[in-house]
């Protein structure tokens, strides 16, 4: 049986401009609880950003993997964290002084704050620095738990960026996580979703057999590659569509919500999902 589903969000179980869920979703997600089902967003987001993309239902968020698994929340409360080493964000800021359309973005107390970036630069372009409204010289000293580069062109220029970074800093991945957006999230190397995932799984008892994962996008490979029951949506990119198990319909058609209410069902039933029988 399924007991802890590990779903991403944006082009995932969310599809709307708006980038929240609908109350059809919210009524998977709690029919899935109710079966006994721990629903948990597994984002590149931040913890933060989940209340209003959920609809201000906390209930339906309030266990969750954020900042690509480097912080995990367990019913509201933070129970894992790993930060980025700061002298590997200092070497992305050295590695992009001489590139005049990428800058480092991090996160610290709730503000993004571009690094070595002017800030009528910022302001210029604030399709690509959503949410940046400081810019400082180098990168703060407290610990950092959400990096990105924001790049000011096309996805296929951020690819560009994201290879060139991955091949001067071994000591960090570079994951481009939103298909046909020029930005690139930062991870400690070898580091992604499935460590957030496992934490969950191991603090609530459970084993691989009873994870399912719904993921689109780079940043998902890791924890689709991680379980075995890993579903794809129709709209994923090539190498997730390779590299998942299962394959359900696309996110504007609630797919991820439908496959809920079948996990719901069916773990209440003690059987496993009908579109795994496939």
């Amino acid at each position: 049986m399924i007991k802890l589903v590990l779903s991403d969000l944006d082009a995932t179980l969310i599809w709307t401009p708006e980038h929240v869920v609908t109350p059809f979703a919210l009524e998977a997600i709690h029919a899935a609880q109710a079966a006994g089902v721990h629903f948990v967003p597994c984002t590149g987001r931040i913890y933060r950003d989940l209340p209003r993309m959920f609809a201000g239902d906390e209930a339906a968020c309030a266990t969750a993997v954020t900042s690509n698994g480097q912080l995990v929340y367990l019913d509201g409360e933070l129970v894992e964290k790993v930060p980025i080493a700061h002298e590997a964000l200092v070497a992305v800021v050295g590695e992009l002084q001489n590139v005049d359309d990428a800058y480092l973005v991090v996160e610290y107390g709730g503000e993004k704050v571009a690094v070595a970036a002017e800030l009528d630069y910022v302001r210029a372009h604030p399709d690509n620095f959503w949410l940046v409204e400081t810019a400082v010289a180098e990168v703060p000293e407290e610990p950092c738990y959400k990096a990105n580069v924001r790049v000011v062109g096309s996805f296929e220029r951020c690819q560009e960026v994201a290879a060139s970074l991955a091949g001067a800093l071994s000591e960090l991945d570079f994951v481009c996580p939103m298909p046909g957006t020029p930005h690139i999230d930062i991870t400690p190397h070898g580091f992604g979703k499935d460590h957030g995932g496992d934490f969950l799984m191991e603090r609530l008892g459970l084993t691989p057999d009873e994870v399912c994962c719904f993921g689109d996008a780079e940043n998902d490979l890791a924890v689709l590659r991680h379980y075995p029951h890993s579903v794809a949506v129709a709209n994923a990119v090539p190498a997730v569509k390779e590299c998942a198990r299962w394959h359900i319909g696309p996110a504007d058609e609630e797919s991820v919500a439908h496959a809920l209410l079948d996990i719901a069902e069916a773990t209440a039933a003690g059987r496993m999902p009908s579109f795994m029988e496939a």
